[in-house]
């Protein structure tokens, strides 16, 4: 990742690349840093992230602090029998829809072959 773009000669006149700062971006966002922490790690200017949150189209007006249960909690949590009915209902709907998937998948193979035409779309086509 290039923090700075090429052309210009020094950090002092530099700009900083879009790479560098989204990364930024989304580091102060997703992680547990203050803002003021994050411009320290990454050694930018005060209140440079909020410029580039407001430049690159992140709505944060009011931040709000997102307290995440810990992992612990769930795992001594033990289920009710209405929660393992629930499932055991949603693992066999799930493989239900896996099995559903694959044959897909093999009719769409046979038909492939069958008739000599492309069904399937390439990934990097428009």
């Amino acid at each position: 990742m290039e923090r700075y773009l090429k052309e210009h000669s020094s950090k002092w006149q530099s700009k900083y690349s879009e790479e560098f700062k989204r990364f930024v971006c989304n580091d102060f966002l997703t992680g547990t840093l203050t803002r003021r922490e994050v411009e320290d790690k990454y050694n930018i200017g005060h209140s440079r992230i909020s410029y580039w949150l407001k430049d690159l189209g992140y709505d944060y007006s009011q931040p709000s602090i997102v307290v995440l249960p810990s992992m612990e909690n769930i795992e001594n949590k033990t289920l009710t029998s209405k929660e393992k009915d629930l499932l055991l209902q949603l693992k066999k709907e799930l493989e239900e829809a896996q099995l559903l998937a694959e044959t897909y998948r093999r009719m769409i193979t046979i038909a492939e072959q069958e008739f000599k035409i492309k069904i399937v779309k390439k990934s990097n086509t428009k």
